[in-house]
């Protein structure tokens, strides 16, 4: 995949918007609300001038500053940046209490999709049907990588009996997320870059109390502000052998991902159910979950810490909804 097509119209277009930070201090915003906005029928941007230069661009994408996609988005969403509360590197979500976005604010939540770094999933929480949010972050043992270098599998994508997936594929933020808004629910792309995907697939925002919130207390059910069947749907974009609409697994003729639990999200049986999109502090320690091989099998396919993104330790995912009443 190459960076190039990544933030596809900064260059022909340093009109569109992205990140505000307000002059002399910061402003906070929520995705298509604010920062991450189209200009519309504003004739006098400001907004542009936040992120980009015209004629001294220090990278290919005329952002104001050098260094990876991941590195400046995480001027604002990394940890104690500036210009947001959405902290996808704490797992935290700042949207509580008062004063400025992280150094004013001393109260904050669990974000939905967990961290890059560590995450507040407790991924222990022996409660039937529900799992909690810790107040202390722990470190995130797997997550999508977003570095832009980072070369991993695209697990699943391709046709029925293509193997394990896309190999050497790379993400950074703009891969799923557009910078510059498209009015869909947390900015996705409809069709992730890179993916290949012919279709894409439209997640739609739907109202929420202004501003939005983005924190949760329950971290296996993620609200009513979004269809959770276009949001399986999207992640098939990319994991496009995941994705399964049957009531009981049946054979889907591929030698590696042959049987399927179902993800459409009816009943709560979606990707975001189990997984955490960004990052999670599971751990896989017991006998049985530590020497669980990536799909394919193979030598050095294993990893004691490696959790697949799930959101409970071992495979205490699955009594969640597997057990008795």
């Amino acid at each position: 995949m190459t960076r190039a097509a990544l933030l596809l119209g900064v260059i022909a277009g340093v009109a569109l918007t992205v990140a505000a930070i307000g002059a002399g201090g910061t402003t906070t915003a929520s995705a298509d609300g604010g920062p991450h906005v189209a200009t519309g029928s504003d004739a006098t941007p400001d907004k542009c001038a936040s992120c980009h230069r015209i004629h001294t661009g220090q990278n290919e994408y005329l952002l104001k500053e050098a260094g990876t996609v991941q590195d400046f988005c995480y001027s604002c969403h990394g940890d104690g940046g500036l210009g947001s509360d959405l902290a996808v590197t704490e797992g935290k979500y700042y949207g509580y209490g008062s004063g400025e976005p992280y150094g004013g604010k001393t109260t904050y939540g669990a974000l939905r999709g967990g961290g890059f770094e560590s995450a507040l999933i407790d991924t222990d929480d022996a409660t039937f049907d529900f799992i909690g949010a810790l107040t202390i972050g722990e470190p995130t043992q797997s997550w999508h990588t977003v570095d832009g270098t980072t070369a991993g599998t695209l697990w699943g994508n391709g046709a029925i009996g293509s193997g394990v997936g896309l190999s050497d594929f790379t993400l950074d933020c703009g891969s799923c997320h557009n910078p510059h808004g498209n009015g869909q629910f947390r900015i996705l792309r409809p069709i992730p870059t890179g993916s290949g995907a012919a279709v894409g697939v439209n997640v739609t925002d739907w109202s929420q109390p202004s501003p939005k919130n983005y924190g949760v207390t329950n971290y296996l059910y993620m609200g009513a502000d979004v269809s959770l069947l276009e949001l399986s749907e999207w992640c098939s974009t990319c994991h496009t052998r995941y994705l399964s609409t049957s009531t009981e697994p049946v054979d889907t003729g591929d030698a590696i991902y042959t049987y399927q639990h179902r993800s459409d999200g009816s009943s709560n049986r979606a990707c975001v159910t189990c997984h955490a999109s960004h990052g999670t502090n599971a751990l896989m320690t017991g006998s049985y979950s530590s020497s669980v091989e990536w799909p394919g099998g193979g030598t050095g396919t294993t990893d004691n810490n490696n959790s697949r993104l799930l959101k409970m330790d071992n495979r205490g995912i699955c009594v969640k909804c597997h057990v008795d009443k």
